[in-house]
């Protein structure tokens, strides 16, 4: 491959792993605090709903962006009562609040939404003196505002569960909530504070996949996407540095199909290789990874001490 096609395949690779970035870095720290959230998909899908209502309604990209984080966090909240005050189980209500958010997002699109809007996304924004940096500064340092959040999002959150004492609450509600509660914390609101910021960060990268393509909403415009970040902090360990290059990955395996009739005998695979390709090598990283364990309590109900269900 030529160095221009290198260059444009990981300019659309960084682009396209936003989404995934910031809905990975939202599970990073749900799961830390005990909490396996298999319903990424459908928050990521809440987001992109809400964005492209505010694009089509005239509030604008901005408004769509901004809107997606408290609607998040009104998603986490519902979740988190399931979760924590109930005590559902999380794998099976994940997959069914999925399904519903799936079945709801088609039918608002289908009855609102549906048909040609304004065709808008976020402009690319070069930072002065770094865009300059060759090959570097093209790939990285002309990109939309959300890819540059996500990257300053990834530090706040290395620090938040690596570096503050709301980390250490929140991984020993993780790993031994009991020793936790007896040590005089509340278990259920860590788990609750972490389904909320996990939630608001992952509806906010559904609206950033809106924000960065078309402006527009389409039946299950995530594709999958919420699992894929699902298997990128297992990948990345809990690590957000870790974890964007686990985005990085699939954003660039994801930007091939873009450049498919430049990659020589290659060209010729059919579309659908391509658009399969980068869920196989995420699921092929994750194989042949060290193995990782998750938090001893990971998808454990909690009951607190005298507490009946």
């Amino acid at each position: 491959m030529s160095s221009d096609v290198i260059i444009s395949v990981f300019v659309t690779g960084i682009a396209l792993m936003t989404p995934v970035l910031w809905a990975a870095l939202g599970e990073a720290i749900t799961e830390r605090a005990g909490i396996l959230n298999i319903g990424i998909e459908g928050v990521m899908l809440g987001g992109a709903l809400t964005c492209a209502w505010c694009i089509r309604s005239g509030a604008g990209i901005t408004a769509g962006l901004l809107l997606s984080i408290p609607v998040g966090a009104a998603i986490g909240a519902i979740l988190s009562y399931l979760w924590v005050t109930r005590g559902a189980d999380q794998i099976v209500s994940g997959i069914i609040f999925n399904l519903l958010a799936l079945g709801v997002t088609t039918l608002l699109f289908e009855e609102y939404l549906k048909g040609v809007g304004v065709v808008t996304s976020l402009d690319k924004i070069a930072i002065p003196g770094l865009s300059d940096i060759p090959w570097l500064g093209e790939i990285l340092f002309t990109q939309n505002i959300t890819v540059y959040l996500a990257l300053v999002a990834a530090v706040v959150v290395f620090l938040l569960l690596h570096r503050t004492w709301f980390s250490l609450y929140l991984r020993s509600a993780g790993e031994k909530p009991r020793a936790t509660e007896t040590a005089g914390l509340s278990v259920p609101r860590l788990r609750y504070a972490s389904v909320i910021i996990g939630c608001a960060l992952m509806c906010f990268g559904g609206a950033s996949l809106v924000a960065s393509t078309s402006g527009g909403f389409v039946t299950n415009v995530t594709a999958g996407q919420g699992f894929v970040a699902l298997a990128i902090v297992v990948l990345g360990r809990w690590n957000p540095f870790l974890i964007i290059g686990g985005a990085v990955l699939f954003g660039v395996t994801q930007a091939l199909q873009f450049q498919a009739q430049s990659l020589g005998f290659l060209s010729a695979l059919p579309a659908e290789a391509w658009l399969a390709l980068p869920y196989v090598v995420t699921i092929v990283a994750v194989v042949v990874a060290k193995s990782s364990r998750y938090p001893n309590a990971c998808g454990v109900p909690f009951v607190p001490a005298g507490a009946t269900r």
